[in-house]
């Protein structure tokens, strides 16, 4: 059953500000409903909720390009590496960008759209009357936009650090000229918005709707990067640790018996999957790039993908030849000549230089008719990063035993054993040690699922990790030889401070 988010996402909120004109604050919708329309029944109020939920498609997912997943979570790390034909995808993989760069301002822009859409949900509804919709649906409801509203407040201030924290609806461009925030500031507002919801929301897996579950993952996922670059803020691993068993105690979720199945279109709203961005497709206007973005060579309509990215060398050689996500992730095979099983099983199908080996993660039918419009759900948050996450922040406070690593780590290390000798359990070892193996075995696990970047700015690795990348073949070039520390966040868009006299750009751009 397809989940709710994907019925009328191009639902128009009257006032979704886009950018700083007046144009900001038109658009040219399919359907058009004002909320003085909509908002006076709890289906109304349950269709404008909907349209949030649709505006994380090509902001936080990858529905469109530019997206956080994408070019903030993947490009600029060492999980892939980009031709020279990559466009702007290049400029980030290379830590090229500028003020300048078209894609940064359109991530930008698309994100407190977004945003404002989300806001009029919390404040619209929440003037709704009691003759107009059930208190608790109201609540819960509003809970659910305060969720989504904190996905985009992290990308936000993920990227850019210094960012205007919005609280409420814009509906005049006069209310456009608004001061950035602190990055504590925003941290501690997400905080907020996630605990006022979750006592309002329900523990259930969801469908692709917000629940308790997913809050207190998101939370735990935001604690612990408060406990790292830019705020340092280690006493958070104490408060990480303690939400994220909430959600392992809860009953609700767990793991798949097999890795690759956790990516199939027949399992988008299993126990494993917490909260994830859906997705239709093809021909329904509502699909998706990752089986094409992320594809093996050859055509896409027998499998492939576009070429975009390459894997890098580095995320490849860390996998055991026996281990199921290298087989699900790395495709080595030509889509053209072999089907989507021989492909991620069998040897004589590997006939794919190293250099042009591909992300694959979503296997995409043979033959299909979605080119561009892929029909796979992008998973934001799923019970295997919970476990991660819980194993991190035990290891922070340096209190993780091996009994731990076996209910957390070694699970996952389980599952991924295709052969007896393969994949060998973590042996706990120091604080430091430790941490080294958790990174890398969230690259192993999470790749290409857009939280790469966010995880090396956490245990202070992202130029190390950059520097290692040194490979032939179609690469742009080595972006070590471009990066300067400042250019860990990106810039504020030019277009954005040119309008916003309020704006500081960020130190060094």
């Amino acid at each position: 059953m397809k989940k709710y988010i994907k019925l009328f996402s191009v639902l128009t909120m009257a006032t979704a500000v886009t950018s700083c004109s007046d144009d900001f604050l038109k658009e040219n919708p399919t359907t058009f409903a004002s909320p003085s329309t909509l908002l006076v029944s709890e289906q109304g109020a349950e269709i404008y909720l909907t349209g949030s939920y649709g505006s994380l498609q090509r902001t936080i997912a990858p529905g469109g390009s530019p997206d956080m997943s994408i070019y903030w979570g993947t490009l600029g790390t060492d999980e892939v590496v980009v031709p020279n034909w990559g466009g702007e995808r290049k400029l980030v993989y290379l830590q090229q960008v500028t003020p300048s760069t078209t894609s940064i301002n359109t991530l930008w822009v698309n994100l407190y759209e977004a945003l404002n859409r989300t806001n009029s949900v919390v404040d619209r509804i929440g003037a709704m009357t009691e003759d107009q919709i059930d208190t608790d649906v109201k609540n819960k409801f509003i809970a659910e936009a305060k969720f989504l509203r904190t996905t985009i407040n992290f990308a936000l201030v993920s990227a850019w650090e210094n960012v205007p924290l919005i609280k409420n609806e814009v509906i005049s461009v006069d209310d456009l000229n608004v001061s950035q925030a602190t990055t504590e500031e925003v941290y501690e507002y997400m905080i907020a918005d996630l605990k006022a919801a979750i006592p309002l929301l329900p523990e259930e897996q969801g469908g692709g709707r917000a629940t308790a579950g997913a809050a207190k993952a998101l939370l735990g996922r935001i604690y612990l990067q408060m406990t790292g670059f830019p705020l340092n803020q280690t006493d958070k691993f104490a408060l990480a640790e303690n939400i994220l068993k909430e959600v392992m105690d809860s009953g609700t979720y767990d793991l798949l018996p097999t890795y690759g199945d956790v990516f199939k279109l027949d399992f988008e709203q299993s126990k494993e999957i917490i909260f994830s961005v859906g997705f239709d497709g093809p021909t329904l206007n509502e699909g998706g790039l990752l089986s094409t973005f992320y594809g093996p060579n050859g055509s896409v309509n027998q499998g492939g993908g576009w070429g975009t990215c390459f894997i890098n060398h580095g995320l490849a050689d860390a996998y055991e030849d026996d281990d199921a996500r290298f087989l699900n992730n790395v495709a080595r095979h030509n889509a053209n000549n072999f089907t989507p099983e021989e492909g991620a099983t069998d040897p004589a199908s590997w006939t794919v230089g190293k250099n042009t080996w591909r992300g694959w993660k979503w296997h995409a039918a043979k033959p299909n008719s979605y080119p561009n419009d892929t029909p796979f759900d992008y998973i934001y948050l799923r019970y295997a990063d919970v476990l991660l996450m819980y194993a991190e922040a035990l290891n922070g406070q340096n209190k993780l035993t091996q009994n731990d690593l076996d209910n957390t780590v070694n699970r996952l290390r389980s599952r991924a054993r295709l052969e007896a000798t393969a994949v060998a359990p973590m042996v706990l070892g120091s604080q430091e040690d430790n941490s080294i193996a958790l990174l890398d075995e969230r690259r192993k696990e999470l790749c290409l699922e857009g939280w790469r970047r966010n995880d090396l700015l956490r245990f202070g690795k992202y130029e190390e990790a950059i520097s290692g990348i040194t490979q032939g073949g179609p690469n742009a070039g080595d972006p070590i030889t471009e990066f300067q520390d400042y250019e860990i966040r990106w810039p504020i868009p030019e277009l954005q401070l040119q309008t916003n006299e309020n704006l500081v750009q960020n130190p060094g751009y």
